[in-house]
């Protein structure tokens, strides 16, 4: 079984080359992802197919020829149930605002597979760049819960 430290890695560097299919491997089907804030994304997703649903929302807000997800990275905490990371974005979004986000995920893993995720980033400033003021929320399976 992948040590937490590995899991994390292959989360990032999977983020980093915009590997959907090797980012979804590493999850548990189950997985509960609680975004942070006040976005049309954040809320609790309580599978990684209901997660999905917004990761085009994001995609398509994003200038993939001078953005990338997971620039640089840092596992700070391991524990035997789960680790918190921070990462840092680069980049351009489509409107041509800077998108340089940092996020920090704190996550549970099981049987070798990330189990949940707690994800915080500046939320004002992902409503700006990637304009998400003007669109619709997503319908989520209810709101941020820790």
């Amino acid at each position: 079984m992948p040590t937490n430290r590995e899991i994390i890695d292959a989360y990032y560097t999977a983020l980093s080359v915009m590997d959907v299919d090797g980012f979804e491997a590493l999850h548990h089907p189950d997985v509960v992802y609680n975004v942070s804030g006040n976005t049309i994304i954040s809320g609790r997703y309580d599978s990684f197919a209901a997660l999905k649903r917004v990761l085009p929302a994001i995609f398509e807000a994003l200038d993939f020829e001078q953005f990338r997800f997971a620039e640089k990275w840092r596992m700070m905490n391991d524990g035997p149930d789960g680790a918190t990371a921070i990462m840092e974005a680069k980049g351009v979004s489509r409107n041509g605002q800077r998108y340089d986000q940092r996020y920090v995920h704190i996550f549970s893993l099981r049987e070798g597979k990330i189990a949940s995720v707690h994800e915080f980033f500046d939320t004002q400033l992902a409503n700006d760049a990637l304009g998400f003021s003007e669109k619709p929320r997503f319908e989520t399976d209810g709101p941020f819960e820790f």
